[in-house]
């Protein structure tokens, strides 16, 4: 992810706004005078005061186009970020979303899924549609601020790819060739080198786990995270802390996401997230 919360975005972000795109939402929709009550009333699940943008909370279907919100539908969480162009989100209480994108020169990322990332999480989802989506992926972030900032292993950004329309892992090392749930893996690391992350501008490592054939849609999936923290463990690849608010500028989540970037034709992902260990 080309990864750029700005002090401006965080802004936009508390001042969250509930727009129409080119799909409009269900009649059941609540209104932006409704939504923004809503948030306004309810306490901040979790109650996380470091990150304004994370206390919004918004009841029934949301439809975000704003450049970054993040918060909760409910129980679920969710992220949307945008540096620019035009892509939409619509999310319900049950983890239903889609996500609507036109083509252009920028990088969105967006989806549900949890504040914080857990190794023995196994995550459920379905795919109904995606119409050529950079990646469709597992997706969030490791951080350990005791570590030596100038290790690269101090801050990760991780990707368990699912779909996908560009080459995942590309350029990489390459480390080893696992089976998870009766698919086969095979496990990259890239260095970002001076780039904006949830820990401000920062050198941080890239771990990938790329299926050998992507996935289907309109089927019921799986992901069993141990599998991939082993197998990137087994590399050498170590992951840090999963649950904490100590960066800079996000706490370390955990969703399924939808990623667009440098896209030339509009494209549509749809489907459904949920906690499949329960």
């Amino acid at each position: 992810m080309n990864y750029r919360l700005t002090t401006s975005l965080l802004t936009s972000a508390l001042i969250l706004g509930i727009a129409g795109c080119a799909k409009p939402p269900a009649a059941d929709a609540p209104s932006p005078q409704a939504a923004a009550t809503h948030a306004a009333a309810l306490p901040a699940k979790p109650p996380i005061s470091k990150f304004k943008a994370y206390t919004q909370r918004f009841d029934g279907q949301t439809l975000l186009t704003q450049g970054h919100a993040t918060g909760h539908v409910g129980d679920v969480f969710f992220t949307h970020w945008k540096d620019g162009g035009e892509a939409s989100f619509k999310l319900d209480e049950q983890g239903n979303f889609m996500i609507d994108w036109i083509g252009g020169d920028y990088n969105y990322v967006g989806g549900p899924g949890w504040e914080s990332g857990d190794r023995n999480r196994v995550i459920g989802y379905r795919l109904d549609e995606d119409s050529g989506a950079s990646y469709a992926t597992l997706y969030g972030w490791g951080y350990d601020k005791t570590m030596d900032p100038a290790d690269p292993a101090h801050l990760v950004e991780y990707y368990i790819v699912q779909r996908w329309a560009r080459e995942p892992g590309q350029g990489g090392e390459q480390g080893v060739t696992f089976t998870s749930n009766g698919v086969e893996y095979t496990t990259y690391r890239t260095v970002r080198t001076q780039k904006p992350s949830i820990n401000n501008t920062a050198t941080f490592y890239q771990y990938w786990s790329r299926p050998k054939e992507q996935m289907p849609l309109g089927v019921d999936h799986k992901i069993i995270f141990a599998d991939h923290v082993k197998a990137w463990e087994a590399s050498g690849w170590k992951l840090p802390d999963l649950d904490n608010f100590d960066a800079s500028d996000d706490p370390t989540y955990q969703v399924f996401a939808i990623e667009v970037f440098l896209v030339e034709n509009s494209g549509t992902a749809a489907g459904r997230v949920w906690d499949a260990g329960k």
